[in-house]
């Protein structure tokens, strides 16, 4: 059985650095003002200029895929693979997966897509992704693996955000619970680990006074054998950069380096970093 493996451009990888591989990406709608509407795509970002919008305060939001997109990208690759896995956008963060499955018991489809159940977001997505596409190599491996590793990926990995700019992040909608009560403190750095209940982890007055404890949060869950990626955006200040670097170093963690996805930047500003650990055990 040939399993294609189907994410959406909240989990952080691109069409073009997926040759050779099964794994296929169906873009989000980025909205602006309201008016424009167009998939998320770097092509798309950069002729709208999405990130100087952001960083100048102006209104953009997102948008789940259409049931006629999800629609054309599954018979798309049904030509290709006998089977699809699609990971959505977590569902409390969008109707995505809803909307997924909705298409997905349509006669058309029914039996030949698994939506799955998950609560991963941003890159951990993309990183699942990659060790789907491996699993999809075994001749012997089936569909019921592929929810097995996602549970084991949500007991032993974490994404942590710290929004660049918490008003834009309320606006949104998301994570209310957690802000509700510092919504007056908005020079506050808050980092949120996600998960089906996001919680919050620490606040503080700098990003660097929440590494250690972010340390000790992801190691607790993910344990000390990992994997640790280091997100920002294009637009994220050089000086809030290195910041980060150097207590990185301090802390004695190697990272790899990675931009936060589009959806992301959205609802919680240029300005927003996370940290993506995963058990290397996993990987």
């Amino acid at each position: 059985m040939k399993i294609g493996i189907l994410v959406d451009s909240s989990a952080g990888l691109q069409s073009e650095n997926l040759n050779g591989t099964n794994i296929e990406v169906l873009p989000l709608q980025i909205v602006l003002s309201d008016e424009l509407s167009f998939p998320d795509t770097p092509e798309n970002n950069e002729k709208h200029q999405t990130l100087k919008i952001v960083s100048e305060g102006g209104k953009v939001t997102t948008s789940q895929a259409s049931p006629g997109e999800v629609i054309e990208k599954y018979e798309a690759m049904l030509k290709k693979y006998d089977h699809l896995i699609h990971i959505t956008i977590s569902e409390n963060l969008s109707s995505m997966k809803q909307t997924a499955m909705m298409v997905a018991n349509d006669d058309q489809f029914k039996g030949k897509v698994t939506i799955l159940e998950h609560c991963h977001a941003a890159n951990v997505i993309g990183e699942l992704a990659l060790k789907f596409n491996k699993m999809s190599d075994n001749k012997n491996v089936k569909i019921e693996d592929f929810q097995k590793e996602s549970d084991q990926w949500m007991k032993h990995s974490a994404s942590v955000i710290i929004p660049g700019d918490l008003s834009r992040l309320s606006k949104g909608g998301r994570a209310k619970s957690i802000l509700f009560s510092i919504l007056k403190m908005l020079k506050t750095k808050l980092a949120i680990m996600w998960g089906y209940k996001p919680s919050k982890i620490v606040m503080g007055r700098t990003v660097g006074s929440l590494l250690p404890k972010i340390k000790v949060a992801v190691e607790k869950k993910c344990g000390k054998n990992i994997q640790v990626f280091f997100l920002y955006t294009p637009f994220t200040s050089e000086k809030l950069i290195e910041a980060v670097k150097t207590e990185l170093a301090e802390l004695k963690l190697a990272y790899s380096e990675k931009f936060v996805p589009m959806p992301f930047v959205c609802h919680a500003g240029t300005e927003t970093i996370a940290f993506i650990v995963v058990d290397k055990n996993l990987i």
